[in-house]
């Protein structure tokens, strides 16, 4: 049974949803206790997901597609990574390192940046199985890419 469909779908949502909590900065939200253990629990498990993910991906070669989802996929995991380890360590020991990457400045363009990516991670994992011609927004990444 091919398990990568039924699995990638979990930490694109999860993901996603951390990517927005991590981009709302209202003084309300910020000062809630719960609020950093939220975000910390969704980078985590969309993080843990995306390891099924990436590991029960389909083997791709020789398809420019195929390479650039991939690529996507693996940036998409480190990025995340570096995100739910950096909310680990904060919580667990603070580290130096930890409360740098938690700053605002860094935090929220790498948010942004994991947020990108699995879009168009994603959006090339439709472009495999539908075609390239399904999502006309895409037609410019695909170009930049060099995918057609």
């Amino acid at each position: 049974m091919f398990l990568h469909p039924i699995i990638t779908h979990f930490p694109l949502a999860l993901l996603t949803v951390y990517s927005v909590f991590e981009l709302i900065r209202f003084k309300k939200v910020k000062e809630k206790p719960y609020w950093f253990f939220v975000k910390a629990i969704f980078v985590t498990l969309g993080t843990i997901t995306a390891v099924l993910a990436w590991l029960t991906g389909p083997e791709v070669s020789g398809s420019r597609l195929g390479e650039m989802h991939e690529l996507f996929a693996t940036n998409s995991l480190l990025i995340f990574a570096i995100i739910a380890l950096t909310y680990f360590s904060t919580w667990c020991w603070p580290i130096l390192v930890s409360k740098f990457i938690m700053r605002s400045y860094i935090i929220i363009p790498l948010a942004l940046l994991g947020l990108i990516c699995i879009v168009i991670t994603g959006s090339l994992g439709g472009a495999m199985v539908y075609g390239t011609d399904f999502d006309p927004l895409m037609a410019p990444v695909f170009k930049l890419l060099k995918i057609y």
